[in-house]
């Protein structure tokens, strides 16, 4: 069908045509000019000071060729839309008390491949933030939240998303966190206790429930986190965290991990800023014993332009399988961190779910602002794998160390404080570590526009 290509085409002449439109008024607005939305927003939280409220709307089209590193893989090619809309309000019932949610659903329109059917899946509408936020307890720097949450720490490599099966359509945690700030040593303590459940319909039934399988097991765990900002630009961060599966899915696990940890983040001098998380975990995975570390880290040196130009080089380690100990397992970090071709797609090559171990990625990149509300990013990957546990396996080698290199680019322009977008590309080239059956080049690209309110 064309339909959706022709308002793809409308949406991006708006969008460009929308920055000459507003060039051309910019003489005849005031400082003292109201965005009208921002206006209403205002109005309506004056009138009802205990209720807060807000809304976007995500639209999303993509594009992935080769996924499986395979060009005669009948489902190498993928083209497909995504949209999403979200609902959110807190409400305030009383003082250091809020009560927080979001009602969201997602629907997507599939072009390729042709064996989906039907091309329009509506989803389910669910609340992906249903909770209850205590500041205060007690008179004590002490604020407890209690019920479906998002929760990101450090920079998300382990403990960001708790529904990885459903892409970005949500990321929650239905969990309790304590928080306790202490301000004068500038250090702050969580303690949170997670209880996910497979299935979206286990806290509140979904609107138009369809049961979707929001991960491969149910996951449970504690994770105590503690981040100290003493020190002049200096961020020190230590954790533990452990994670408890129980298999719903036969690609689930059934899984007892523990994981230490560490991080930190600094201004080495003026321009150069360089962060690093080192973790080591332990325990067990299907029965298969785990001693395996990890280490994410980055160099960037901040030019502090006009432009905002930046450059960096990263670093990631995720040990892979021998014989004596299991991989390095990511926990709740199962997300596109660096790239979506490859953590969404080329990885599940090896595991049945997308949990990317085995490699060493050492990637260089580049930022910058060419015009005031634009950004602009490029990267190059470049993959080692750690061990060969796939040796004998079709679609490997039993001794090829390069997994392959990727190359990024995307442009982020902001039209206003209510509209953005953006548009991402990707390539892998597969190294030696494939054999010939899946020595096809992959590419990937993304244009998102999203509305907030």
């Amino acid at each position: 069908m064309k339909t959706p290509y022709i308002v793809l085409g409308a949406l991006t002449l708006g969008l460009l045509v929308a920055p000459a439109l507003a060039a051309d008024n910019h003489q005849a607005k005031t400082d003292d000019d109201v965005c009208m939305l921002c206006n209403a927003k205002t109005q309506m939280h004056e009138a009802c000071k205990w209720l807060e409220i807000g809304f976007d709307f995500r639209y999303r089209v993509y594009h992935e060729n080769n996924r499986r590193l395979d060009k005669h893989n009948p489902a190498h090619d993928r083209t497909w839309q995504r949209f999403r809309p979200r609902l959110w309000a807190t409400i305030k019932p009383m003082e250091n008390v809020s009560i927080n949610t979001r009602l969201m659903w997602e629907s997507r329109y599939w072009h390729k491949p042709d064996s989906v059917d039907p091309n329009f899946t509506h989803h389910e509408a669910l609340f992906d933030v249903l909770n209850l936020k205590v500041d205060k307890v007690a008179g004590l720097p002490l604020t407890i939240t209690t019920g479906r949450q998002n929760i990101k720490l450090g920079d998300g490599w382990l403990v960001a998303n708790g529904t990885p099966r459903d892409g970005s359509r949500t990321g929650f945690f239905d969990a309790i966190r304590g928080t306790w700030k202490a301000k004068e040593i500038d250090t702050t303590a969580d303690v949170i206790f997670i209880k996910n459940h497979a299935n979206s319909s286990w806290l509140h039934r979904p609107f138009d429930d369809q049961g979707i399988d929001l991960s491969e097991q149910d996951e449970s765990g504690v994770i105590v986190y503690v981040s100290n900002k003493s020190l002049k630009d200096t961020t020190l961060d230590g954790y533990f965290i452990y994670k408890h599966d129980e298999a719903v899915m036969a690609a689930g696990n059934n899984s007892d991990i523990y994981t230490v940890g560490g991080r930190a983040e600094t201004m080495l001098c003026e321009h150069v800023q360089a962060r690093g998380e080192l973790a080591y975990q332990w325990g067990q995975k299907n029965d298969v014993q785990i001693s395996a570390i990890g280490f994410n880290g980055r160099m960037k040196y901040l030019f502090k332009d006009a432009r905002s130009h930046s450059v960096h080089l990263d670093y990631e380690y995720r040990q892979g399988d021998s014989e004596n100990d299991g991989a390095f397992d990511p926990l709740w970090g199962r997300h596109a961190q660096w790239s979506p071709l490859y953590n969404d797609s080329v990885s599940t090559l090896e595991e049945p779910i997308d949990y990317s171990p085995n490699y060493h990625r050492i990637g260089v990149g580049v930022r910058s602002k060419p015009l005031p509300k634009t950004q602009f990013g490029a990267d190059y990957n470049i993959l080692f794998s750690d061990r060969h546990p796939n040796s004998g396996r079709a679609g490997f080698t039993s001794d090829g160390d390069l997994r392959g290199q990727l190359g990024r680019a995307f442009v982020k322009y902001k039209i206003n404080e209510h509209i953005s977008t953006r548009l991402l590309g990707e390539v892998f080239f597969p190294g030696n570590y494939y054999d010939d059956s899946r020595n096809d080049v992959a590419t990937f690209a993304q244009f998102q526009l999203i509305f907030n309110w």
